[in-house]
């Protein structure tokens, strides 16, 4: 069994303000057993891995709320998010557009006054307690227990004038885009698509898919209309459908945005950039596992080391296969970093762009000054190749990939990975410097918001205190207990 969870992510598997919105009716062409909401617009996701945001986006606009895909990057904050761990077996590397999407939703559509709400299959593993954490973070959570309640979510959201967001299997969409899945015999991946109109007398969906164009060689906008109320049938919707546990997420009107939307997005941004964990995981303990936005950064320059990446695949020397299995991890590694840095890029390279238009009233030009200084370093780590032909890696070109890849080819001959990984270590102290001149970027955009918006220390330090009290306390106990147990003199 393979133990090594390197997120490389073969992102063909995952496709995973200050306006006051005047909110439109739209109207629904119906039937008894039909309907199918009109001028639903098209909002393309540019390129694999940012499907959830472009059929919020989608949505959004359908009711006359002006965020664009790259605004949704700013607004939500997941193009400010930055996630990362190595711990024992594992290291994963995590965009923000990917490491969470309920959460920043949650945010979004409160920033903006969207009812949110997420429907699972209720058989899926976890479910109850998702939907208990999710709770408690306001999110209304809804279990369905089959097909049939599946569909008739699908048909009562549309029937009032609402599409709805489905996590699908992509293999199962109808467009010769998905052939490239199909001949690849790849399945089980994560895409986001908008679901605008049902037939019950012809078993037909319509739906809006944002990912067509997204990859492969028909990498580019759909000018042709393809993906654009598009049809599919009940059977490969289900199945589509089922094999994603079901996933649905529904965002309504229900009232105004909040007064203080810039009080409430410019810290959190803050506290993204700056890597404060409440921030990204407030409810879950193995939060302070992880390192998130500029200290994520920082922590994998020196784990991508080669002392770090010897010390990380020497728990490996033990497999049968343990030569194959390290070459194989490194070049896992080099896909891992580029297309996740990639993806990082394009989002975060918008979203700052975007901030400041969300937040007109602010002078952001210190934060974009700051936040700038770290785009030529994303650049030089990244290549959009990796997003578009994830499988071949022949035309994949970054810094990063082409060094781990040649550090894998080298161990293959040698079999020696500590020369391996010293052969290359010019190589590996450019990323190195590179992944620190981003972490620094970071620190300074995240410290310019903090002259705006000053840090709550309390908020930035109180997990560390918290966690110093507890040893303290634990010592004092075991002070303490070791005093009763002395014999009196």
């Amino acid at each position: 069994m393979i133990t090594l969870r390197v997120l490389t992510v073969s992102l063909i598997m995952l496709f995973v303000l200050t306006l006051i919105p005047a909110y439109s009716i739209h109207q629904v062409s119906a039937a008894d057993d039909a309907a199918l909401l009109k001028d639903v617009p098209y909002v393309w996701q540019e390129i694999n891995g940012f499907c959830t945001w472009a059929a919020e986006s989608t949505v959004l606009q359908y009711f006359n709320l002006d965020l664009s895909l790259h605004d949704l990057f700013a607004a939500t904050t997941i193009g400010f998010s930055w996630a990362y761990i190595k711990y024992q077996d594992s290291m994963l590397i995590i965009p923000g557009a990917l490491y969470q999407q309920v959460e920043p939703t949650k945010f979004m559509a409160d920033l903006y006054g969207l009812n949110f709400s997420i429907y699972l299959d209720s058989s899926l593993p976890g479910a109850e307690n998702a939907q208990q954490i999710w709770q408690k973070e306001g999110v209304s959570v809804g279990l369905l227990d089959d097909e049939t309640q599946a569909f008739a979510l699908l048909r009562a959201t549309i029937d009032r004038g609402t599409p709805l967001i489905l996590s699908v299997d992509p293999s199962w969409l109808p467009e010769d885009d998905y052939d490239y899945l199909r001949e690849h015999d790849i399945s089980g991946g994560g895409h986001a698509i908008v679901m605008v109109g049902y037939n019950d007398s012809t078993g037909v969906a319509t739906i809006v898919d944002p990912g067509v164009g997204s990859f492969g060689e028909n990498f580019g906008y759909p000018s042709d209309g393809r993906g654009n109320y598009t049809e599919i049938t009940y059977t490969a919707l289900n199945s589509a459908w089922k094999a994603r546990g079901y996933i649905t997420m529904v965002l309504e009107p229900m009232g105004d945005p909040v007064t203080d939307i810039a009080d409430r997005l410019g810290p959190l941004v803050r506290d993204k950039l700056l890597g404060v964990s409440t921030s990204y995981n407030a409810y879950s303990a193995s939060a302070y596992l992880w390192k998130y936005g500029e200290t994520g950064f920082r922590q994998m320059s020196s784990d991508l080391t080669p002392d770090g990446l010897t010390q990380f695949l020497s728990q490996f020397k033990d497999r049968n296969d343990s030569d194959t299995f390290i070459a194989s991890a490194l070049v896992f590694i080099g896909v891992g970093l580029e297309s996740q840095l990639t993806l990082q890029y394009l989002s975060y390279r918008k979203a700052l762009e975007a901030l400041p238009r969300l937040l007109p009233e602010q002078n952001l030009t210190d934060f974009v000054e700051a936040g700038s200084l770290a785009l030529p370093h994303f650049q030089a780590l990244a290549s959009n190749i990796s997003l578009i032909e994830p499988l071949n890696l022949t035309l994949h070109d970054s810094l990063a990939f082409k060094t781990f890849y040649n550090i894998s080819a080298e161990f293959n001959k040698t079999l020696d990975i500590e020369q391996s990984l010293k052969d290359y270590s010019d190589e590996l102290a450019i990323i190195d410097n590179h992944l620190l001149a981003i972490a620094d970027s970071w620190k300074a955009a995240g410290q310019a918001l903090a002259e705006i918006w000053p840090n709550d220390p309390f908020v930035l330090y109180g997990p560390y205190l918290i966690l110093a009290g507890l040893g303290l306390g634990v010592t004092v106990i075991y002070v303490v207990w070791r005093i009763t147990k002395r014999p009196s003199q």
